[in-house]
C-alpha cells in the first residue's frame, strides 16, 4: 500500500507506471469502481502498479496529490502525472489509458536505451 511516507520512493522513483485510485467506503461511486479496478490490476500487474488507496486512512496523502472528488484516479508514468480523472472511470476507458501509458513507457526506454 501507498502512504505519504514512501509515495515519492515508490512512485516517483519507481521503474513501473502507477495508477492510484483514491476511494472511501462511505462513497457510493467507490464502491462501483474497486471492482472495475481490480479486474484491471489483475490483467496488468506485471506491467504497471495499480493501487486502491482509502482517503480516510491516508489523508494526508490524498491532500497532498490534492484529490477532492472521489474516486479519483492518478495516472503515473516516469515519476510524473500524467492524468487526475475524476468519478467513476470505465473500463474500456481506463484499459485504453493504462495501455497507451505502458506503451508511452516503453516507447520512452527504448529511446533512452538508444541514447
Amino acid at each position: 500500500m501507498i502512504t505519504f511516507a514512501d509515495f515519492d520512493q515508490n512512485i516517483i522513483a519507481g521503474k513501473k507506471p502507477a495508477m492510484l485510485v483514491f476511494t472511501a467506503a462511505w462513497c457510493r461511486p467507490c464502491g462501483l469502481q474497486r471492482p472495475v479496478i481490480e479486474k484491471i490490476s489483475a490483467s496488468f500487474s506485471n506491467s504497471i502498479r495499480i493501487e486502491i488507496i482509502d482517503v480516510d486512512e491516508q489523508s494526508d496523502l490524498a491532500d497532498r496529490l490534492q484529490v477532492r472528488t472521489l474516486p479519483a484516479t492518478l495516472l503515473y508514468a516516469d515519476g510524473e502525472l500524467v492524468e487526475h480523472l475524476h468519478g467513476y472511470q470505465a473500463e474500456d476507458f481506463l484499459t485504453s489509458y493504462v495501455n497507451h501509458i505502458i506503451k508511452m513507457c516503453q516507447k520512452k526506454t527504448e529511446e533512452n536505451a538508444k541514447e
